[in-house]
């Protein structure tokens, strides 16, 4: 064990022993991605984190499109077009960004897997250090080199994100995938957020932007994926709809280029990537038909889109992900 690693296992001891030995501690300061205050023992060390340890229904997950299953009940989501003023700041565990409070900053969002309607409060960055995968979420056990998860709570049930998430229906979240494009005919997806990286490079810097879409970064297309299950940060929350656009099997993802994803590895923090959870037997909705099942059912095939899983850029495989308890 070098010296620096060393120090940073003594430092997390103390913060744990710290929080445990204190009536109260902001306990979102502290967690990280590695060692003893990373995911492995997140359910371990704050009472109010023990799904993180013993749910059932964890995030992230692997996406097999083979077990997706078709559900002609779903119908389109609908994202408001609207902008909202909000800040990006680099938290030391990722680059977030979250909508201002006030008159007027929400987005709403509704339609599709969703019975209620939600409102879109914060955005997640995650990435990894160059050569390694950087998503969360996986399709067919591959990665990719960036996600963009996005995050809203019910606004019809519950006040705020806070209450929201720790309760039935409170959450939604957008799983997008992101790739790599060279091209000169492809425009980047991320240049909204490139222009301001010099100024995010350490913990605690923040960035206001005075006007933000939820358009600039969804994925065009109104195929997507669904499932239920929980926040990939503490603690875990199992109240979030996942929504997942079907970027990663129509070959219609977001773009970055490899300079803007080498600026995202000059911000200084660990890797924040969660291990992948066990799936469960969860049912994984799509509202796009799938060729196995046209094939076990050939009355039920009219109208049905066929997925072909063929990704045309080249990923990075699952056992590649670096990541040690």
């Amino acid at each position: 064990m070098t010296k620096k690693s060393t120090s940073c296992v003594l430092q997390n001891v103390l913060l744990v022993l710290t929080c445990i030995g204190s009536i109260s501690c902001n306990w979102e300061g502290w967690w990280t991605y590695e060692g003893i205050s990373g995911p492995y023992y997140w359910g371990l060390m704050n009472p109010d984190w023990t799904t993180c340890a013993k749910g059932k229904l964890q995030s992230p997950i692997d996406i097999d499109p083979i077990n997706l299953n078709y559900d002609g009940s779903l119908d389109s989501i609908r994202v408001e077009k609207k902008s909202v003023t909000g800040q990006f700041m680099n938290t030391g565990q990722s680059l977030v960004y979250r909508v201002d409070e006030g008159e007027g900053q929400d987005i709403g969002i509704a339609g599709g897997p969703l019975t209620y309607q939600y409102r879109f409060k914060e955005m997640y960055f995650h990435w990894a250090n160059t050569g390694n995968p950087g998503s969360e979420h996986t399709v067919n056990k591959q990665s990719f080199p960036a996600e963009i998860q996005i995050y809203g709570f019910n606004s019809e049930l519950y006040p705020n994100m806070s209450i929201a998430r720790e309760n039935p229906n409170g959450l939604v979240a957008f799983a997008i995938l992101v790739q790599i494009t060279e091209s000169l005919y492809r425009k980047s997806d991320f240049d909204f957020i490139s222009v301001h990286l010099d100024k995010l490079l350490h913990r605690g810097d923040i960035v206001k932007v005075p006007t933000f879409s939820l358009h600039q970064v969804l994925p065009r297309t109104e195929d997507y994926i669904t499932y239920e299950g929980s926040s990939t940060f503490p603690g875990c929350w199992e109240t979030v709809t996942w929504i997942g656009n079907q970027i990663h099997i129509f070959n219609k993802p977001i773009f970055i280029t490899t300079k803007q994803l080498a600026h995202f590895q000059r911000l200084k923090h660990e890797n924040n990537l969660r291990p992948l959870q066990p799936v469960n037997k969860r049912n994984i909705r799509t509202n796009v038909g799938i060729q196995a099942q046209k094939d076990s059912n050939p009355e039920c095939t009219d109208g049905l889109n066929e997925i072909e899983y063929e990704p045309n850029i080249p990923v990075l495989p699952l056992n590649s992900r670096p990541y040690t308890p």
